[in-house]
């Protein structure tokens, strides 16, 4: 894993930051795996390792643009964070919006690439959205990681 990155482990149904935890690894934006806001993480990745599409990807790309354009306005002050799952440098893997409200999940547009799961979590940091139009990544790292 890159330095500037957070390991994150999903099975399925849990998520984990313990280092050996079972499920797959993913790297996340450091700065939302701090801890400390409780809220409804919809995970929409999956546990299989063949999961998985480049960044560069038309759909990936478009989906980022739409987290910007609505789903990131639209969930308001519930929105506690939002982070792409890197699988390696160049893969995509999934993504984790963490809200306050379960309800507004339903909504989640990279729910369209991968199916989401809603956990109950605390492992996040409640974090400014990120600025748009800016949908590239830093240093290889997990969107929107990088300056803010």
């Amino acid at each position: 894993m890159n330095a500037g990155s957070s390991t994150l482990y999903f099975d399925g149904v849990n998520l984990s930051t313990k280092i050996g935890s079972p499920g797959r690894r993913f790297r996340a934006d450091p700065e939302c795996l701090r801890g400390g806001s409780r809220g409804y993480a919809h995970v929409c990745a999956l546990p299989n390792e063949e999961a998985k599409l480049p960044f560069d990807f038309p759909e990936i790309q478009q989906v980022r643009r739409e987290a910007l354009a609505w789903w990131i306005p639209m969930l308001g002050e519930s929105l506690v964070c939002l982070t792409t799952l890197a699988v390696d440098s160049v893969n995509y893997g999934g993504a984790i919006t963490v809200a306050r409200d379960a309800a507004l999940l339903a909504h989640d547009p990279f729910a369209r690439i991968f199916p989401g799961t809603i956990v109950e979590t605390d492992l996040f940091s409640a974090l400014p959205p990120p600025a748009g139009p800016v949908i590239e990544r830093y240093r290889g790292v997990a969107w929107p990681g990088g300056p803010r």
